[in-house]
């Protein structure tokens, strides 16, 4: 497990993740992005750059993307609202916004912590 002081590093072209906040770990469970009190293969992300500080998540197991709608997020196909713009806040916790929504991952939690997968 990689420390979370360094979760800037661990967001990179190609690499895979692991999300946790207050609540759990973000899976795909039943092709619905969920909450885990530990860490399966479905919680795995793959990193794709998309611009600076901006990124898509697709799940490196199911092949869905974190995609953005009006109130939630949700999976689906990669397209333009799957692309999300890092913020890092002072705990150490990152959140991604959605760049056409005002939505943020994370399931009511929007602070992030990341861990190589």
């Amino acid at each position: 497990v990689v420390s979370t002081q360094s979760t800037g590093a661990l967001l990179y072209e190609g690499s895979v993740v692991v999300m946790k906040n207050n609540i759990g770990y973000l899976c795909v469970s039943g092709g619905q992005l969920q909450t885990a009190p530990s860490v399966t293969k479905d919680c795995d992300w793959k990193v794709t750059s998309a611009g600076f500080m901006m990124f898509s998540f697709e799940n490196a197991k199911n092949g869905g993307f974190m995609k953005a709608t009006e109130s939630n997020v949700v999976i689906g196909p990669a397209g333009n609202d799957t692309v999300f713009e890092v913020k890092f806040n002072p705990n150490g916790s990152v959140s991604f916004q959605s760049t056409v929504s005002n939505i943020f991952v994370g399931i009511k939690d929007p602070e992030m912590f990341l861990e190589m997968a």
